[in-house]
């Protein structure tokens, strides 16, 4: 699943502008706050959000606000460079 979900975030560029932006920003955030950053629309963003939630990516700390939750990925990524030798 992880891996999967690190895969899916190579062809899909909104989401990974959308979840790269709550890494950066480090709190959570609302779409409308995403959308602004990115100069995105909000539906755009709810739909990267979604997709994103659905890969265990981010999770819902309230209506319309999400922050990021990497831990379904760090361990792929990790796993991968360490084994190419750091």
């Amino acid at each position: 699943m992880a891996s999967d979900a690190l895969e899916s975030l190579r062809r899909a560029v909104s989401q990974r502008e959308v979840l790269l932006c709550l890494v950066e920003n480090g709190e959570p955030m609302s779409s409308q706050e995403i959308a602004k950053r990115l100069s995105m629309t909000v539906n755009a963003v709810n739909i990267a959000l979604h997709n994103l939630h659905n890969k265990g990516l981010v999770e819902r700390v309230a209506r319309g606000v999400y922050r990021y939750k990497l831990g379904a990925i760090l361990a792929p990524l990790l796993r991968e460079y360490l084994e190419r030798g750091g």
